[in-house]
């Protein structure tokens, strides 16, 4: 089934291209956004509640690195063995390329985040934010592959709303658990947008397989589920000393080297 081209997807990767830069730029003079970036931290902080932090924890675990990584294989193996060649090499080009853009960027910003949240290597820099970016097009794609697929309009909103709002509270619980500055995740989100706008245009430029998206979905159920229940339980200890609330103090520019003694990420 071959598409006709829009031009939109393109404009919109334009459009987030430009609110990066104009972020990244402020981001390594210590703008004014580093202001609100404070402020937003102090306040979430201050708000923080025992129930809340065991939900948000559960929501960050989800979509870390373990998780992102087993859902794209779960998807992968899946298409390869319905024989969408195609769609499999887009699935995992884009979110290679998503991990491998967002390391990029880290390494060459190098912000601190706003505590010391027990990261090491890489992902103890802020600027943008990993979970957010790799569950934003992870959970993106996902939506631009079976969409088309879906043929009720209501089963159509309710599988995007599911997705992009996991995604979304992800991203969200970064900002709540002072592991990110919000312009870390406003960034990631603004990466994650450029990344799938051109991804999807190019994908529905082209050949597309047909897709049952039931069979699509539950795959990655059954897998945030079972794969989900085990991580959240067996990394609980370390993640609720990660995220302990920490002592409201004034923090300097983010844009310096992680403290030496942040310990690897089991």
């Amino acid at each position: 089934m071959i598409r006709t081209r829009s031009y939109w997807p393109y404009y919109l990767a334009a459009l987030a291209c430009a609110l990066f830069l104009l972020i990244l730029i402020n981001v390594r003079v210590d703008g004014r956004l580093f202001a609100a970036d404070q402020a937003i931290y102090r306040q979430l902080q201050q708000l923080r509640t025992p129930w809340l932090d065991d939900v948000l924890i559960t929501v960050t675990q989800l979509g870390d690195t373990l998780m992102v990584t087993v859902i794209t294989g779960v998807v992968t193996l899946w298409l390869l063995f319905r024989k969408s060649w195609r769609t499999a090499g887009y699935w995992l080009l884009t979110i290679i390329s998503a991990a491998a853009i967002n390391t990029g960027i880290k390494a060459a910003i190098v912000r601190a985040r706003p505590g010391d949240m027990m990261y090491s290597g890489w992902s103890a820099y802020s600027f943008p934010s990993g979970h957010t970016t790799a569950n934003i097009v992870l959970y993106g794609l996902l939506c631009i592959l079976i969409y088309p697929c879906i043929q009720r309009r209501a089963a159509r909103i309710l599988t995007v709303c599911g997705a992009m709002g996991l995604a979304l509270l992800i991203a969200a619980s970064r900002i709540y658990l002072g592991a990110h500055w919000f312009s870390d995740v406003l960034g990631g989100m603004l990466v994650s947008t450029l990344i799938l706008s051109i991804a999807g245009a190019r994908y529905h430029a082209g050949k597309m397989h047909t897709l049952t998206a039931g069979a699509f979905l539950m795959p990655i159920v059954a897998t945030l589920l079972i794969v989900g229940s085990i991580h959240v339980w067996h990394g609980r200890h370390v993640s609720m000393q990660r995220y302990t609330p920490p002592a409201l103090s004034d923090r300097a520019s983010g844009n310096t080297p992680p403290p030496a003694a942040a310990i690897a990420t089991p």
